[in-house]
């Protein structure tokens, strides 16, 4: 499973947890299924905790953190699917306000 949060000047790709620069590659052709718009994230110790949470569920493949613009961008096992009620659940237990839900086109 591979994590990247991307903020101002600092990616993290999990599990290794080593800082690197953010690239285009990094950050734009990390696959998402659904993309959470969520209020409250501004900090690392954030993106850990969602993705610490999501990260959690089986369908769920890779868990991309922007702290910019409070996106949480998740990629899904395949075959896997997440309700929207699932996703608020797991939003809420990170500790934060989910604004909407957006899903790729199938």
């Amino acid at each position: 499973m591979k994590f990247v949060f991307a903020a101002a000047a600092l990616a993290l790709t999990a599990p290794l947890a080593q800082a690197q620069e953010p690239t285009a590659e990094t950050v734009e052709t990390a696959p998402s299924d659904v993309q959470v718009n969520v209020k409250g994230m501004v900090c690392d110790f954030c993106a850990r905790a969602v993705t610490k949470v999501f990260g959690k569920n089986d369908a769920v493949d890779t868990v991309n953190v922007d702290l910019d613009n409070g996106v949480i961008a998740v990629g899904l096992k395949p075959g896997k699917t997440l309700s929207d009620d699932d996703i608020e659940t797991m939003v809420k237990k990170s500790g934060y306000a989910l604004t909407s839900i957006e899903r790729a086109a199938t």
